[in-house]
């Protein structure tokens, strides 16, 4: 695995993280909804951190390859240039002074002359008083206002409450839900300060069932996040995802927590907050 996690993560990462999760599915380490979950966020993850976290607790053999070294070049050449540029400003000065006869422009005035010429000035632009600057409002996932104000958004954007899946990323401060089209499709909007829909769309899921996200209690919701680290064991756990599925007939609320050193855990629950089991 790299040692710069925040390095973006190509193809042949998220290539490789599949293979991970299709072996560790084979032999017996992850359920079908695991694998099914983590599969997804492998196929959207953004950084070499996002694909590390999926198979951290995993036991392979394949490993994430490193990114190319960043190369920087040398800071004294920026210095050569500018003395450079210095240099043959004063030869210039010297050379037309002797031309003309006349006393020599001061080099100080032709440097801060030459230097200053390319900079643009800026000019200050008032909205007018009719104008009202749009600000997007940041999405708050830990509280029982935040989710509410999340699923209001969002059934305002899309007119419907009924989902197939709602998937939080915490740390990132990013989600994601999951709809069925008019065709019967699965199609994924992504959250991050707005909506943008997936043009892509998957087919549908026989064990996934659609379910209105408007039953689930925020508050409950926001209890079960904020009691996971405890629960698991580990208090310095910060919640990193929360996944709420209708699967199989199941309703479950996911939630899996970690500390920066990857100790940590999964709660899962009931759409009425009923903790079902707590795996460490």
């Amino acid at each position: 695995m790299a040692q710069r996690p925040d390095f973006r993560a190509r193809d042949i990462d998220r290539a490789l993280t599949a293979t991970v999760l299709d072996s560790a599915y084979a032999d017996g380490q992850l359920t079908f909804d695991e694998h099914r979950l983590r599969s997804e966020r492998a196929r959207v993850a953004i950084t070499l951190r996002d694909l590390r976290r999926l198979v951290s607790d995993l036991q392979s053999d394949v490993d994430l390859p490193e990114p190319p070294p960043r190369t920087s070049e040398p800071k004294n050449r920026l210095l050569l240039a500018l003395g450079s540029v210095v240099i043959v400003t004063v030869g210039l000065v010297v050379f037309l002074s002797t031309r003309t006869g006349e006393e020599p422009v001061p080099t100080a005035a032709v440097v801060g002359s030459t230097t200053t010429r390319s900079v643009t000035p800026t000019v200050p632009m008032d909205l007018p008083v009719d104008v009202t600057p749009i600000v997007a409002r940041p999405f708050v996932f830990d509280t029982a206002a935040g989710l509410d104000d999340f699923r209001e958004r969002y059934v305002q954007r899309f007119g419907s409450s009924q989902v197939l899946e709602v998937f939080i990323q915490m740390d990132g401060n990013r989600a994601d839900v999951y709809r069925p089209t008019a065709e019967g499709r699965r199609e994924r909007v992504f959250v991050s300060g707005g909506f943008e829909v997936y043009h892509e769309t998957d087919a549908p899921d026989a064990q996934e069932a659609l379910f209105d996200w408007a039953t689930i209690d925020s508050a409950v919701l926001a209890g079960l996040v904020a009691g996971t680290p405890e629960a698991v064991g580990v208090p310095d756990a910060a919640v990193e995802y929360v996944t709420i599925t209708d699967s199989r007939g199941e309703q479950r609320i996911s939630i899996t927590a970690e500390n920066d050193d990857d100790q940590g855990g999964r709660v899962e629950a009931d759409f009425a907050g009923n903790i079902v089991s707590v795996s460490r």
